[in-house]
């Protein structure tokens, strides 16, 4: 797994608006709540309204400093299909229950970094299989739901695409 974090980056720039890549657009969005009073985007604040007709690699997860206890509060129908999920949220369902395990680790270290860094958290990385590789982008942003409360939203975007792996060894 490879990760950028921004807060190791001292220059973090808004994107151009023509950028395809939504983890990106998802950040430059997220760097847009940030206010002089709050590093980090307060719930009552950040406008989800300007981006829900976008969701559809993206996510939203509750968590608490226990990631085990993660549940997912919104979802993208893109993200669901890519992850086998259900067309939206139905109940409260902890995060391990329902992805797909090569992705636990990721959601799991997205969620605690993005948390206890109180940063944005980037990765990008592959999941290789027999003959396939899955290469995969990833954002986890997190968002107070009050300054003194203990619970956090993790905004962020999830995209893969899976080409054919190609043996670099003559046999």
């Amino acid at each position: 797994m490879s990760e950028v974090l921004l807060s190791d980056s001292p220059n973090v720039h808004p994107v151009d608006p023509k950028e395809r890549r939504d983890v990106r657009r998802a950040l430059d969005h997220w760097l847009r709540q940030i206010s002089a009073e709050s590093p980090i985007p307060l719930l009552k604040v950040f406008d989800f309204s300007s981006i829900k007709d976008d969701w559809n690699c993206r996510f939203l997860i509750c968590t608490d400093q226990h990631v085990e206890n993660a549940a997912f509060v919104a979802y993208g129908t893109d993200f669901a299909k890519l992850l086998g999920l259900p067309e939206r949220v139905a109940g409260i369902t902890r995060l391990a229950e329902q992805i797909p395990e090569r992705y636990r680790e990721l959601f799991a270290e997205g969620c605690s970094k993005a948390t206890a860094k109180r940063a944005p958290a980037r990765f990008s990385g592959e999941f290789e299989n027999d003959f396939t590789v899955e290469l995969y982008r990833a954002v986890f942003l997190p968002i107070q739901l009050h300054p003194s409360w203990s619970k956090w939203l993790i905004f962020g975007s999830f995209n893969s695409c899976t080409t054919l792996s190609v043996d670099k060894k003559a046999q």
